[in-house]
């Protein structure tokens, strides 16, 4: 049976290593790199993106904030977290396709665990300086949700 998957030269095993393909866990670990690095920039778009649907709906800026009635803070709050939000999803599939595109022997399992690991970290980031929250748990939910399926793509490809 003959291996058709594609190699990244970045992550390529020397010559000499030819025979021994990267074990999954590997791959986990280059997943969650790969979050982390496609979620920053995109995470700085979506804020810029929430600052600007919140100031086009709030006279007055974020003091106004406290002002408003519950429905319209609520509103507000979701213009600023679906954008978070729709970027943390594109980076958990970018990750996770490229878990199982590019990695020998991985599975749609082992993108969702690199998304796993890329969630649960930014709770415990969360949690450490913001302190707890339950809404906080819609992070590590949605990184490996997406991650999961960013590695069905990758598999199908």
């Amino acid at each position: 049976m003959t291996d058709n998957k594609r190699r990244l030269p970045v992550v390529q095993p020397k010559v000499e290593d030819e025979g021994d393909p990267r074990p999954a866990w590997h791959w986990v670990g280059f997943g969650a790199v790969a979050i982390f690095v496609a979620w920053l920039p995109l995470a700085w778009v979506a804020e810029a993106i929430g600052r600007r649907l919140v100031a086009s709906k709030v006279a007055g800026g974020e003091s106004a904030l406290a002002e408003l009635s519950r429905s319209e803070r609520l509103s507000a709050l979701a213009m600023i977290a679906l954008p978070q939000a729709f970027a943390l999803a594109l980076a958990s599939a970018a990750g996770g396709f490229l878990v199982t595109r590019f990695g020998t022997g991985t599975k749609g399992r082992d993108a969702a665990f690199s998304g796993a690991c890329v969630g649960l970290l930014a709770l415990g980031l969360t949690f450490a300086s913001a302190g707890f929250s339950l809404a906080a748990f819609v992070v590590p939910l949605l990184a490996t949700g997406f991650a999961a399926l960013g590695g069905r793509l990758g598999l199908r490809r």
